[in-house]
């Protein structure tokens, strides 16, 4: 006999902001328990988020300099990530729409040979709890 459904998921996260000594802030966390500031370094930063199973997404949203961050991902293991512009607005619409299964990447070039790129993963642990890593990194001109 199995015991009750599960309504409730945690997220074991694990972020890197490697930006070129620019400090990310969160603008939004779907839920708590997310970093309020990463700090630049090629370590990174630990957190842990209790999630609903049948609700929204897991999602966040970090300023870092002339850019925002946004990472989203769902309890079946599915995950975007997008760099937009500071002055851009989420668009929650797009970002369900870009979910894949395991990883996403995407770029944001803003100058030539100046570059945001960002990475994100999730996946299942055998405890039932998931993994979620997601990197930034700035490719600066000289």
């Amino acid at each position: 006999m199995s015991g009750p459904t599960p309504t409730h998921i945690v997220v074991h996260g694990e972020i890197k902001n490697v930006s070129g000594g620019i400090p990310a802030n969160l603008n939004l966390s779907m839920y708590e328990g997310a970093p309020l500031m990463i700090d630049s370094t090629p370590s990174p930063t630990q957190f842990t988020q209790t999630i609903a199973v049948h609700g929204l997404y897991g999602g966040l949203v970090y300023n870092i300099g002339r850019i925002k961050w946004v990472n989203l991902w769902t309890t079946d293991c599915k995950v975007a990530t997008k760099i937009l512009k500071a002055g851009d607005p989420v668009v929650w619409e797009n970002m369900e729409s870009m979910v894949t299964f395991d990883k996403c990447e995407d770029t944001l070039p803003l100058a030539p040979g100046d570059l945001f790129y960002a990475d994100a993963q999730i996946h299942a642990n055998d405890d039932g709890t998931l993994s979620f890593k997601a990197q930034i990194t700035w490719n600066r001109a000289n």
